[in-house]
């Protein structure tokens, strides 16, 4: 049975906003403490203009520490040294189904938000698509499963 999802709705419509960003100029310590503080695995990277110009992940970061590539004056080094230029971006405007399949095929758990000047206005992370089900569906009154 395929899901019908509603027409109407966009990324504008389920997606966190603002997203938190950094910029290459922060360390990685910086990076990993703001990982924590905000509970979240990933930050889009922006430019003085605040156009995503790559991503960086905490896992990433992590295993390079654990790799011992990163041992030495971690708080020291600038998040440039990780950051992954591919990024996963769609419009505001995008649809839903088109960010969930795009989710799917990327094997990726966020989604960056831009406007049509390519700018940061948001996130779409598969919570937020779990909470949109949850909407759509009206799974709040729902039992809870055990």
């Amino acid at each position: 049975m395929a899901l019908a999802l509603e027409k109407s709705s966009v990324l504008k419509d389920i997606m966190t906003s603002p997203a938190i960003s950094v910029t290459l100029s922060y360390p990685v310590y910086r990076v990993l403490k703001m990982a924590k503080q905000e509970n979240v695995t990933g930050f889009p990277v922006i430019d003085c203009d605040g156009k995503i110009i790559g991503v960086v992940s905490t896992l990433d970061l992590i295993a390079d520490v654990t790799a011992g590539k990163l041992y030495s004056k971690l708080g020291e080094l600038p998040l440039s040294i990780k950051v992954e230029k591919e990024v996963i971006k769609l419009n505001q405007f995008s649809c839903i189904k088109d960010a969930l399949l795009t989710m799917i095929k990327a094997r990726v758990g966020r989604i960056f938000v831009i406007d049509d000047s390519n700018k940061l206005r948001g996130v779409v992370s598969r919570k937020d698509v779990i909470n949109y089900f949850i909407d759509i569906f009206d799974l709040k009154s729902e039992k809870p499963y055990r």
